[in-house]
């Protein structure tokens, strides 16, 4: 589908602030996955730090997914109002400086803190970055949402690899983390003076809480599903192939980067497979990649089966967030901007819920055994996913 027929609102621009908006974005994304990917490599360090159980943890976990859920409730009439350029300025700084601040805790009570701060960050740049990406689409007559979250997630390889070898060579979390907040803020200042405008709404937003749409609905419960399988992923990858598959300590991190690994090489495909077969089609495939990932994960507890696993699921879920928040900024009449945010909170709801979810049901049927409720989810997106997605897409 043309996208600029889709989206139609965003004003024209220049092939040369075309170029420099889509560098800019594409440095944005990048930042975000080396930041989130950072704070995931170093879960299993700050899990020894305070010597936390896996429910333990999944309660820090959980002050992330509160401050994202907040601020997520929010951002999407923010960037209606002011535009994506205009927030990410004040944002993506202010991400970069609260990830600092992690590894400083010096007692668990400011971690809780720290972690309800980083999340509400988190979740409010995940929704703007996606939103400028959207944007930019819009001026274009190809795809480039799965390109840009593929930066994201070759960011969490950079991070998982970079944090790995550090910590094989003795280094401590904060010495890692202070340099890489330096350089991602650095990057911060710089990209965000160089993204697209324009996406801010003409019209005046309608007020009070309304529930989505049954489009918005049905899109963000697929995404829900999707997030919630990678989020999971994402936070227990690493303390899974370290405390139930035997992985090295300095090894354990590189778990998450097998796994961010195949998410970039699915997204830097994924463009050229929506656009040639449609992000039906795609749904399906990627339905059954992640199926057959997790069950190698589940079934066989021997480290180098899990990050086998955790490649098929990586390549699994790699495209499916670019096709339902395209689906969703396609289907929201008054604002992209909206559209995405609203899918966002849905979605993201599971992204951040299901690792303190995962955390806390383990300590009823162990870790492997909670990662069955994700095998579940990605039966639902074999089975019933593709037609739900249809059926939105055909309302919309």
């Amino acid at each position: 589908m043309n996208s600029e027929a889709t989206y139609g609102a965003a004003p024209l621009a220049s092939p040369q602030e075309q170029v420099r908006s889509r560098i800019a974005a594409s440095l944005l994304f990048l930042l975000n996955g080396i930041g989130f990917g950072t704070w995931a490599a170093l879960i299993p360090s700050i899990k020894h730090k305070f010597e936390l159980t896996e429910s333990s943890l999944g309660l820090v976990l959980l002050t992330l997914a509160i401050g994202a859920m907040l601020s997520m409730s929010l951002i999407g009439r923010v960037l209606a109002r002011y535009g994506s350029r205009t927030v990410l300025r004040f944002l993506a700084p202010a991400y970069c400086v609260a990830l600092a601040f992690i590894p400083l805790s010096p007692s668990l009570g400011l971690l809780f803190a720290i972690g309800l701060i980083f999340g509400a960050f988190k979740g409010s740049l995940d929704v703007s970055c996606n939103s400028q990406a959207i944007t930019i689409q819009s001026r274009r007559s190809t795809p480039i949402m799965s390109n840009l979250q593929a930066l994201w997630s070759l960011g969490g390889l950079v991070a998982a690899s970079t944090v790995g070898i550090a910590l094989k060579q003795g280094a401590e979390p904060v010495t890692i983390t202070l340099p890489v907040s330096v350089v991602l803020l650095a990057t911060a200042l710089y990209c965000t003076r160089r993204l697209a405008g324009g996406d801010a709404s003409t019209s005046k937003p309608s007020g009070g809480f309304k529930l989505p749409d049954q489009r918005l609905l049905k899109i963000g419960v697929l995404a829900f599903l999707v997030l919630f399988a990678e989020g999971v992923m994402m936070d227990w990858s690493a303390v899974y192939a370290r405390s139930v598959s035997g992985a090295a300590d300095w090894l354990a991190p590189f778990a998450f980067g097998t796994f961010s690994l195949s998410m970039a090489t699915g997204r830097l495909l994924g463009d050229w497979a929506v656009a040639r077969h449609g992000g039906l089609n795609v749904l399906r495939v990627s339905g059954v990649l992640l199926l057959v990932g997790l069950l190698l994960v589940v079934s066989v507890k021997v480290w180098p089966v899990t990050f086998i696993g955790l490649g098929f699921a990586g390549l699994g879920l790699a495209n499916l967030v670019p096709v339902l928040l395209s689906a969703a900024g396609r289907a929201h009449r008054e604002s992209v901007a909206q559209g995405v945010a609203t899918a966002s909170v849905i979605g993201y709801f599971g992204f951040l819920v299901g690792p303190p979810a995962i955390g806390g049901l383990s300590h009823w049927v162990g870790l492997p055994g909670s990662f069955v409720l994700v095998l579940v989810f990605a039966l639902l997106l074999v089975l019933p996913g593709p037609s739900i997605l249809r059926s939105a897409s055909r309302e919309a």
